[in-house]
């Protein structure tokens, strides 16, 4: 078996800390997509919008998550997963503490798709870290760690329910 390009810390002692932690990073941000449509009629009567209006913030979201991950694996590459991963977790919070506050649907944009930013230097780290750790077993690692992104919205999404 190849040796991986870059070695694992030596300083972590157990790779499936590592692991865990990537499941429960892939878990906290789930629901920024998976629950989405939970908020969609809640948001409509908030801000007096129509359905389609209020999707654009999810539509936003989804593009700000997906297109930007090559940037934010970049970003991890120079400045290690940890940072990333931390920072990517406070525009998460920000995006989901500031769509609850929107007063507009410029506002919901802007947070939602901040949240997407977040979600997606998340997700890149948690599925690059899972594979770096797990050499001899990618599978399992990168099947942990995707669905983990399911899982928790099917943990967490109980309290939004009426």
């Amino acid at each position: 078996m190849a040796e991986p390009e870059n070695p694992p810390d030596p300083r972590v002692a157990n790779r499936w800390l590592q692991l865990g932690a990537c499941v429960m990073s892939k878990m906290a941000i789930a629901n920024l997509q998976y629950a989405w449509t939970l908020f969609t009629i809640p948001l409509m009567d908030a801000l007096g919008a129509s359905l389609s209006a209020v999707q654009v913030a999810f539509t936003l979201f989804i593009l700000a998550e997906t297109w930007l991950v090559p940037v934010e694996g970049y970003l991890i590459d120079r400045f290690g997963a940890r940072r990333i991963v931390s920072i990517g977790g406070i525009l998460v919070g920000l995006g989901w503490i500031g769509s609850g506050r929107a007063s507009s649907l410029g506002e919901l944009y802007a947070w939602y798709a901040l949240g997407g930013v977040g979600a997606g230097a998340v997700y890149g780290a948690a599925v690059g870290t899972a594979l770096k750790w797990f050499p001899d077993r990618r599978g399992l690692a990168a099947g942990l760690t995707a669905g983990a992104y399911g899982f928790g919205t099917a943990l967490t999404s109980f309290p939004f329910r009426e």
